[in-house]
């Protein structure tokens, strides 16, 4: 997995990338996504560019058909095995994710499957993921403390971000 520099961070958040945020709000840190994007519109993200996938990414399909998506940044919390110290996030090229990194899949449909679907669209053709990493996937509405505090920094960070844009 290579976890990308504070430039390539930039364009992610300033140039045409729509945040699809996937979760279900069942499964406690499996919310994760869902909330981030909830936290960035409050704090006046652009609504147009935040596509919410509750219950997985392919129950947004034909919206993200509708916008025509072509570059996507998918934020989902996510399992990391193999490595004894995990971090909070990451953000990485969805081709760069190997097997020791899993979107926390609720999802009847692997991701990784319907992005390839996307693409055969001529959708989905640039995608990036923030992956938010889970403590806890117990059934219950309530995230946990650890989770909790990475989505408050990434709602700072991409909003910080996002005021160092300049306009089009």
């Amino acid at each position: 997995m290579i976890v990308l520099g504070e430039d390539i961070f930039k364009d992610l958040i300033c140039g045409d990338y729509y945040f699809v945020c996937v979760g279900t709000e069942l499964r406690s840190d499996d919310a994760a996504g869902l909330r981030l994007c909830d936290f960035l519109e409050s704090r006046g993200f652009p609504k147009d560019r935040i596509i919410m996938c509750e219950f997985g990414l392919e129950n947004c399909m034909s919206v993200i058909e509708e916008f025509s998506v072509k570059n996507a940044l998918v934020v989902d919390a996510a399992l990391i095995t193999e490595q004894k110290e995990a971090p909070n996030y990451f953000i990485a090229s969805l081709d760069s994710i190997d097997d020791t990194v899993s979107l926390v899949t609720t999802h009847s449909i692997p991701v990784k499957f319907i992005i390839e679907l996307l693409r055969k669209e001529g959708l989905f053709k640039d995608v990036w993921v923030l992956g938010i990493v889970a403590k806890n996937l117990s059934l219950g509405d309530e995230i946990s403390k650890e989770v909790q505090e990475t989505i408050n920094y990434l709602a700072d960070l991409i909003t910080k971000t996002l005021n160092t844009c300049s306009t089009k």
